[in-house]
């Protein structure tokens, strides 16, 4: 069974195997910058005691997470090279830069 899962993985193109997390807590980000290829998918994680509201803040990058309720996860792929900066709606503090390479 690992091996045919190994071999399927084998078939998925690059972007669909990388992983991206981004962690929520003590209302930050896990991280200020993250470096991504167009395509690829990040996964934002709350493991704060609060609710986030992710949301891309670039025009022509748009994405909005909605209320993500604590200890839940969303995803948001970014499909086109440029930088983008994402906040939380209900904490503006919260700022990353995300980066992504063609």
């Amino acid at each position: 069974m690992r091996l045919l899962a190994l071999a399927l993985l084998a078939l998925l193109p690059a972007s669909a195997r990388v992983e991206h997390v981004v962690s929520q807590k003590g209302k930050v980000f896990s991280q200020t910058a993250l470096d991504v290829k167009a395509g690829e998918r990040v996964t934002f994680r709350n493991d704060d005691a609060v609710a986030h509201n992710v949301f891309s803040a670039t025009p022509g990058f748009s994405f909005n997470l909605k209320t993500q309720a604590p200890n839940t996860e969303s995803h948001a792929t970014f499909d086109k090279a440029g930088t983008v900066e994402v906040r939380c709606a209900f904490h503006p503090t919260m700022k990353l830069t995300v980066h992504v390479k063609p």
